[in-house]
C-alpha cells in the first residue's frame, strides 16, 4: 500500500510541470493570431458585425399591401346589404368535384355558421406544406360553388364580399416569397373574380 502511494505521488509530480507548461502554452495560443499576423488581426478589427439588417424592398412591398388592402376594405364597394337569417342547409356532396373528396372537412367547417358575404361559410382546408383551399358553400342551399387557393391563410367577413388571400403580413418576405403575395378576390354571381392590384 504504501508503495503504491509512493508511486503516485511521483507520477503526480513528474506530470504536474507538463500541466503547468500546457497552460502556458494556451495562453501564447489566444494571443497568437495578433502576433504572428498582425494585419489580419488590425482588418478582422475593422469589420463591423453590429451591421443592421434592412431589408428595405420587402418592407416597401408589405406597406403597399397593406395599403391596398385597406382601401378595399374601407371602400364600401363590398358591403353586403341583407344578412341571412334561414335555416342552414347540409352539404350538397353533388355540387362541386371536391364537396364528396373531402365532406368531412367540409361539414366541419360548416359548424361555423355564416361567415362571408352575408350567407356564405367560407371552409379552409389544408392542401399540403404553406397551401390551403378556401371553398365557399351557400347556406341556403349547401352547394359549394366555388373555391380559391393561398399560402399564408385568407382574411374575409360575414358583412363583406371581400376576400384577401395571403393577407399582408410585416414578417414575411416578399422579395424572396413568390407565393406569398397578396390578392384580394370579390364573390359575385357565385364565382371568385380577382381584383386587379391598384
Amino acid at each position: 500500500m504504501k508503495k503504491h502511494i509512493i508511486h503516485l505521488c511521483k507520477t503526480f509530480l513528474v506530470l504536474l510541470p507538463l500541466a503547468c507548461w500546457g497552460c502556458q502554452g494556451n495562453t501564447e495560443q489566444d494571443e497568437g493570431l495578433a502576433a504572428t499576423h498582425p494585419e489580419l488581426a488590425r482588418d478582422l478589427a475593422k469589420d463591423s458585425l453590429t451591421v443592421p439588417y434592412s431589408d428595405s424592398t420587402s418592407e416597401q412591398l408589405y406597406n403597399r399591401y397593406r395599403i391596398t388592402t385597406e382601401e378595399y376594405r374601407s371602400s364600401g364597394n363590398y358591403s353586403v346589404g341583407n344578412m341571412y337569417r334561414g335555416r342552414l342547409a347540409p352539404l350538397d356532396e353533388t355540387s362541386h368535384t371536391d364537396a364528396r373528396s373531402f365532406r368531412t372537412a367540409i361539414r366541419k367547417g360548416m359548424e361555423e355558421g355564416v361567415n362571408f358575404a352575408g350567407k356564405y361559410t367560407v371552409v379552409s382546408i389544408g392542401c399540403g406544406t404553406g397551401c390551403q383551399q378556401h371553398y365557399v358553400v351557400d347556406r341556403e342551399t349547401g352547394k359549394v360553388l366555388d373555391k380559391v387557393q393561398s399560402s399564408m391563410g385568407a382574411s374575409y367577413s360575414a358583412d363583406s364580399r371581400l376576400l384577401i388571400v395571403n393577407p399582408p403580413d410585416s414578417a414575411v418576405n416578399y422579395e424572396g416569397c413568390n407565393q406569398c403575395t397578396p390578392e384580394a378576390y370579390v364573390f359575385e354571381n357565385d364565382k371568385f373574380r380577382k381584383l386587379q392590384q391598384q
